[in-house]
């Protein structure tokens, strides 16, 4: 008898007493002890991952039975014990292709069958699996990294990541995560050979070792390539002993490193997408998990690679230029007559008509004359060389680019439509006027709209009033900013006292205010304004302290009302204690008394 089988060594000397012998239970920890991985929806083979990715955003499934028959055996001196006689799964598989090089995937098993025979050994509390369990979901991600599609020679990498979704302490996962890295080669030799060859290595978070995983395989297409027939190889060595923990001092522990399966498999393709398989094949060595065979089929929905080439036939018409296939010397493009069978069913020597034969014409659709440089020979002029033809260029003599707008066709960006373009445009995205100014070129002659236009206005950007004087014609009549100060040139006057705060400020210095109102309004990156309040020596301090306070309060009361939001603006007296005048005389006296609009913060 083969012995592909399992030693039982006890790990600890002791005694187990029979009770604790009848309270039997699956492997401690949980065991995956199917070591068939199958390669995603869509490979070519059941076990070897393919090295191709074909298509972008491409759905691939199969549903796939996986039967093995005692993957798990224990040998005493009475004879063999088949803990796990038979073990089958239903795995659904699904694939995603992305961008013609990418390949994600997910597996979901469930196992469908499960059988043994208990191994009534003393100190062994292994049960044999029964009824149905969850397997460990896959999931797959694989990048292809060279050759084409149907190529001969493709590379990948690509990689499994399983997630613990079996029960604990079963036979179907480990309860801990695992990841199999692994390189991918293949293709596909005259349409007739296909093979894939892999090697990588399974990482485990559980007990059990780390290990090297291999595959390999190869098949030859018939039936234009409807049908696939060939052997494949797959399995692993594992890093250090394989053992499952039979009980607190007891191992089942592995003959062999080495899980090792052949399986002969075919595939048939009815029409494109549908596709059947079966396999079936020996394990070769003595390791836990390897059946003595092992039995696959399959049914799914998986298009082919790309679909084959179309053959020469003798009465099709590929290009339907009224040329057959067998006298077309180019079958695939339409062409007409040239009496010449080598030329027959081609496209003209010059299709466009400019006397520049395709063979030379760097623009064989479109017309133009001869030119020494072959980049440019036959194709239509271009003097400013941005590549749309001077005959459809509204700029041929300016670098520009192409606009679905003839206007525009050819000529420099203008977002604004102003014709001024966007490189020399000081205002690109405001229509403007064309001047001599860098500054202003494409610029409105008037952007802050106070009716003093440019060049005349000397606060072009700043709303002001007409003024004979030339430095401070289109200025604000009153208000500047300087630095971090509203600056006022006169002084803000105020009635005597018994009137209300809200009628505190005298008219005449209403339209001084406003300004100040539309200057907060033009400059909203503005957030907070001090009111400051001054006074001259004359009085008692305290008197002068209250008397700055109000004043200050009385222009925010004024400013408020006009419109400025409320949180902008904040008053602080400083009574006579911050004079800018000498309050000896009366002058001095008189620029002490002001109020000082400081700029406290901006965003």
């Amino acid at each position: 008898m083969r012995r592909k089988a399992l030693l039982l060594a006890a790990l600890c000397a002791g005694v187990i007493s029979p009770s604790a012998a009848r309270a039997q239970q699956g492997p401690t920890g949980g065991t995956a002890l199917s070591r068939f991985e199958p390669s995603p929806a869509g490979d070519a083979f059941f076990s070897v991952p393919s090295a191709s990715a074909s298509g972008h955003l491409v759905p691939r499934a199969v549903a796939l039975f996986d039967y093995a028959d005692r993957p798990l055996r224990l040998i005493r001196p009475e004879g063999e014990v088949a803990l796990v006689s038979a073990q089958g799964f239903l795995r659904v598989d699904a694939s995603l292709a992305l961008l013609d090089r990418v390949l994600v995937s997910v597996d979901f098993p469930v196992a469908v069958l499960q059988r043994g025979d208990e191994p009534d050994i003393p100190g062994v509390t292994l049960a044999p699996p029964s009824g149905p369990a969850l397997g460990d979901l896959r999931l797959g991600l694989r990048g292809r990294l060279f050759g084409e599609d149907r190529s001969p020679f493709q590379a990948a990498l690509g990689g499994y990541l399983s997630v613990p979704t079996a029960p604990a302490d079963s036979y179907t996962g480990e309860g801990a995560v695992r990841g199999h890295l692994h390189a991918a080669f293949g293709g596909t030799i005259a349409s007739r050979i296909v093979y894939s060859a892999s090697g990588g290595i399974v990482l485990r978070a559980s007990e059990q070792p780390h290990a090297i995983a291999f595959g390999a395989g190869a098949a030859v297409l018939l039936w234009d390539e409807r049908i696939q027939i060939g052997p494949e190889l797959h399995g692993t060595f594992a890093l250090s002993d394989v053992r499952i923990q039979a009980g607190p001092e007891t191992a089942v522990t592995s003959a062999s490193r080495t899980n090792a399966e052949v399986l002969l498999g075919a595939k048939i393709r009815p029409f494109k997408g549908l596709v059947f398989g079966v396999a079936g094949g020996p394990g070769l060595q003595d390791a836990i998990g390897t059946p003595t065979f092992r039995l696959l089929g399959m049914v799914g929905w998986a298009p082919p690679a790309s679909p084959a080439k179309p053959s020469k036939s003798a009465g099709g018409d590929r290009d339907d230029d009224g040329f057959r296939d067998d006298i077309d010397a180019c079958p695939d493009v339409k062409g007409e007559l040239a009496g010449d069978p080598n030329k027959d069913g081609c496209p003209p020597d010059d299709r466009d008509g400019d006397r520049v034969v395709d063979l030379d014409d760097a623009c064989p659709t479109e017309p133009g004359p001869p030119s020494p440089d072959g980049t440019k020979n036959g194709c239509p002029l271009d003097a400013d060389d941005d590549g749309v033809a001077d005959a459809l260029d509204a700029c041929p003599k300016v670098r520009g680019e192409k606009s679905p707008q003839s206007r525009k066709n050819g000529c420099p960006p203008d977002r604004d439509d102003d014709g001024v373009a966007d490189v020399v445009d000081a205002c690109p995205d405001k229509p403007g006027i064309q001047t001599s100014d860098p500054k202003q070129r494409g610029c409105p002659d008037d952007p802050d709209g106070d009716g003093v236009k440019w060049p005349n206005d000397a606060c072009p950007n700043e709303r002001g009033v007409a003024d004979a004087r030339p430095e401070r014609n289109g200025c604000p009549r009153f208000v500047e900013q300087k630095g971090d100060e509203l600056v006022v040139p006169f002084e803000i006057r105020f009635h005597p006292y018994g009137k209300r705060k809200s009628e505190a400020v005298e008219p005449v210095t209403d339209k001084m205010l406003a300004e100040i109102r539309d200057e907060i309004a033009r400059h909203p990156e503005i957030e907070l304004i001090e009111i400051q309040g001054h006074t001259d020596d004359s009085g008692h301090p305290r008197f002068n302290q209250h008397l700055s306070e109000e004043r200050a309060q009385a222009v925010r009361k004024w400013l408020i009302d006009a419109g400025v939001p409320a949180e902008k603006l904040t008053t602080r007296g400083f009574g006579h204690e911050a004079p800018v005048g000498d309050n000896r005389i009366f002058d001095g006296r008189e620029l002490n008394r002001r109020v000082v609009f400081k700029i406290l913060k901006r965003r």
